[in-house]
């Protein structure tokens, strides 16, 4: 862990087992929100469901963390409730509840152009947007290229490309790099459909990017918690880190104020590698998947955005993945939650 001396305006300590953890809790930029919200689905009507949650939480770690972050849950309006409601009809098992909730992700949230807006967007999401966020502020985001091909062009083989991304990122002038680049991330863009974008901040991840070090896609993974891309399940994943403004997002869109939120259970498919955020936090934070002991946890702020058009502008370093995550999934959501158990309201409900 560094030393307190070189913490940035972004961080704060807090004591854990007699150790100093660094948090880094927020930019400045961000302003601080205190919702007041009872836990997720609680009211009578949701009885069954809960029970199931309940039920679930005896399951393997992939299951049970899902269960969890339903019940640990606070940032969901009662009309949010409601809308997921109308999807979920009485599950009886995990199966049907994994279904019902794709139900409504694909009906609300990963919506294609022309469909309106997902409801992360929305005014019913309202105690989680983050209009006044600076934006000046650079964000990341990490992509599988191979999964870009595919939906660019139809085929995961990266060789076509690759060579001219190296190209942009040795010399950003390079006029006829920029073109091939720009050709494919518009085939892409045309083939993406509008579900919100996990980023996270350039600030607190750019001590990771040293051009000498190669291994710097599977720390940036760890850090981000992108448990999901683990070469062990199918090779070396190519991986493009992409760099832009948050006024890059507002462009898209400028008299619409609703273009950033704090990540909740209900704005993506389900995934034991998310967790949920305590009300009296300004933004999400990932799960830090890097090696260490417990003392060196590090929290990274996540939020999520709109929808943008990525360019060849934005493209900033292409790496490779080859490593499996430095942790567990339930290593670091043990270390992640022990952290945070104060600040939820209903941690006691596990």
């Amino acid at each position: 862990m560094r030393n307190q001396g070189d913490k940035t305006p972004c961080e704060h300590l807090k004591t854990y087992r007699g150790h100093s953890v660094t948090f880094l809790r927020s930019c400045p930029e961000i302003k601080f929100l205190i919702i007041h919200q009872k836990m997720a689905f609680q009211r009578d009507e949701f009885s069954n469901f809960f029970k199931l949650l309940k039920i679930v939480q005896g399951f393997h770690i992939e299951e049970r963390s899902i269960a969890e972050n339903l019940i640990l849950e606070e940032r969901l309006t009662e009309a949010r409730e409601d809308s997921y409601a109308g999807y979920i009809t009485s599950p009886q098992d995990l199966g049907d509840w994994e279904f019902e909730h794709e139900k409504y992700v694909s009906g609300k949230i990963t919506l294609l152009h022309g469909q309106g807006t997902p409801e992360t967007f929305t005014d019913l999401n309202n105690p989680n947007l983050l209009p006044q966020i600076d934006q000046d502020q650079f964000l990341v985001r990490v992509e599988n290229l191979a999964e870009l091909a595919k939906r660019a062009r139809g085929d995961v083989d990266i060789a076509p490309i690759v060579d001219d991304l190296k190209k942009l990122i040795e010399d950003p002038t390079d006029h006829a790099a920029i073109d091939v680049v720009e050709e494919f991330l518009s085939d892409y863009n045309r083939n993406r459909d509008l579900r919100p974008i996990f980023v996270g901040f350039w600030g607190e991840v750019k001590d990771l990017l040293d051009e000498n070090d190669d291994r710097w896609a599977n720390k940036l993974r760890d850090r981000l918690g992108l448990g999901h891309y683990d070469p062990m399940e199918g090779g070396a994943i190519p991986v493009l880190l992409l760099r832009y403004r948050i006024a890059d997002v507002v462009a898209v869109q400028p008299d619409e104020l609703n273009f950033a939120a704090i990540p909740t259970v209900l704005d993506s498919s389900m995934s034991s590698f998310f967790c949920p955020t305590p009300q009296a936090w300004a933004e999400g934070q990932t799960l830090n998947l890097t090696p260490g002991p417990e003392s060196d946890y590090v929290f990274n702020c996540e939020i999520l955005h709109r929808y943008i058009k990525y360019k060849a502008s934005y493209v900033y370093r292409f790496g490779w993945i080859t490593e499996s995550p430095g942790k567990t999934c339930e290593e670091a959501r043990r270390i992640h939650l022990e952290y945070l158990k104060d600040d939820f309201k209903y941690f006691d409900q596990l």
